[in-house]
């Protein structure tokens, strides 16, 4: 059977008061990641966090070094990739301040980052609670209420991908979100493609997070890939329960997919979990299914290229 490739969202923007075992310096990071490494993960995402204040620190480099690079110092070949801003900023180049620390981690043969990220779409930054919109999210700044990613930058960020044989890992929100993708591999960017299809019980985006929703992702998929091989992670958040998250894990194994889980997009359905624990729970499952955890380079379309042409844009 295919093997099952596990993902970890390993902290995101979750606190201790949601979640007292997510971890938060890069000491902890590294400790996590190692974690679940030995339980059978074969990528791992995080948030750079401040180690005094807990601030988001979204494009810090030195933090996502320092906790990768403790790793990679323990001789784990575990993949490890960041996270980036939301916003575009002012200057004189917006996607730099962006995505400058990505490509600096991507570059650092120290830590061999195969893996970048790249929201596939323009989305509302609104977060519901207890199914209803908080006051602050109908409050807040035009600039700081929209996730942007228009097309020219999705284009120039998978040619700076492709140009350093990187796996893209491609957040889809939307079901538009992945007609796009789909078109931008028929225009020839992004030789690494890895869809992952998110769904959420608290962002207001896409399918509603169930084995149904899942199926309309890949009916979708399944219309608009044509002979391509292409693989998916699902990527379940915001879940109010293990049941429900532990539907969709069921519901991603049978379908042949991969599977995202984590403290950080699932801090109530991993109460009383660990994120090592949350990957030996997809580890036994995908068991069932006669299905062992993969790295990688096992699957194809994925594997590193021979060698990248140029580090350049």
């Amino acid at each position: 059977m295919k093997p099952i490739l596990i993902e970890v969202g390993l902290n995101e923007a979750v606190g201790r008061e949601q979640h007292p075992g997510v971890p938060r310096t890069p000491r902890e990071i590294a400790a996590d990641i190692l974690e679940v490494a030995d339980a059978g993960a074969g990528v791992v995402h995080f948030h750079a966090r401040d180690p005094v204040s807990d601030a988001q620190r979204l494009d810090d480099t030195g933090l996502y070094r320092e906790a990768m690079l403790e790793v990679r110092r323990s001789g784990c070949p575990v993949q490890m990739y960041p996270s980036y801003a939301p916003w575009v900023t002012e200057g004189p180049d917006p996607l730099d301040a962006r995505f400058g620390h990505v490509l600096a981690l991507a570059d650092d043969p120290e830590l061999g980052l195969q893996v970048a990220p790249l929201d596939m779409g323009s989305l509302n930054l609104a977060v519901t609670r207890d199914g209803r919109l908080p006051a602050q999210v109908l409050e807040a700044p035009l600039e700081a209420s929209v996730h942007l990613n228009p097309l020219p930058q999705l284009a120039r960020m998978l040619r700076a991908y492709d140009a350093r044989g990187l796996v893209a890992s491609l957040a889809i929100f939307e079901p538009g979100h992945l007609r796009t993708t789909l078109a931008l591999l028929d225009a020839g960017l992004c030789t690494r493609p890895l869809l992952k299809l998110c769904l959420s019980g608290t962002w207001l985006h896409g399918p509603l997070p169930d084995p149904a929703g899942l199926d309309e992702y890949l009916r979708l998929l399944d219309a608009l890939r044509g002979d391509r091989a292409l693989e998916w992670i699902c990527a379940p958040s915001g879940l109010g329960s293990p049941e429900r998250l532990e539907a969709l894990v069921r519901a991603a194994v049978e379908r042949g997919g991969h599977v995202r889980v984590g403290i950080g997009d699932d801090p109530a359905a991993a109460a009383g979990c660990s994120n090592r624990e949350l990957v030996e729970t997809v580890v036994r499952i995908a068991a069932e299914h006669g299905r062992r955890p993969a790295r990688l380079a096992e699957l194809p379309g994925l594997a590193p290229a021979a060698a990248p042409q140029s580090a350049e844009e």
